[in-house]
């Protein structure tokens, strides 16, 4: 007897990810830091891609496929920042945090930090981008959804 297979590559996008969030974003590279407030996260509908805008700002693209892992916590290594960041969001700015690690390869990694406004709105993410990001079926969809997707 044959196993039946399900083509359906598609998880769905959970609601919070879809009406999007406010956090505060920040980068750190080399010697360069870059702090972004108040910019609203959101998930596209088919879990393509994670896009965020801030006023005043250009918006941003990651291709949810290109993400590696989504990690719990990540503090600033400048001290500037952490103080700033410590004096906004208070002493669980751990709890609050995600990483968002992303890249074509290994070797050339980036981050994106984000501070959510609370600890249960980082769980929720966190959980939610490791659904779509870990999801071995969109690795291998067929031509028309990739046309979709461009």
């Amino acid at each position: 007897m044959t196993k039946k297979f399900e083509f359906d590559w598609r998880i769905p996008v959970p609601e919070p990810l879809l009406t999007g969030c406010v956090f505060d974003r920040w980068t750190e590279e080399k010697d360069n830091v870059d702090f972004e407030q108040k910019a609203l996260f959101k998930v596209d509908e088919y879990g393509f891609f994670i896009y965020w805008k801030s006023e005043g700002k250009e918006g941003d693209v990651i291709e949810l496929c290109q993400v590696s892992d989504v990690r719990a916590g990540g503090l600033p290594k400048d001290p500037k920042l952490f103080n700033t960041l410590t004096g906004k969001h208070g002493q669980d700015l751990e709890d609050k945090s995600l990483t968002i690690c992303s890249g074509t390869d290994y070797i050339n990694i980036n981050y994106q930090h984000v501070i959510c406004p609370d600890a249960e709105t980082a769980k929720v993410w966190q959980q939610g981008l490791r659904t779509i990001t870990h999801n071995n079926k969109a690795t291998n969809f067929c031509p028309r959804t990739a046309l979709m997707k461009q």
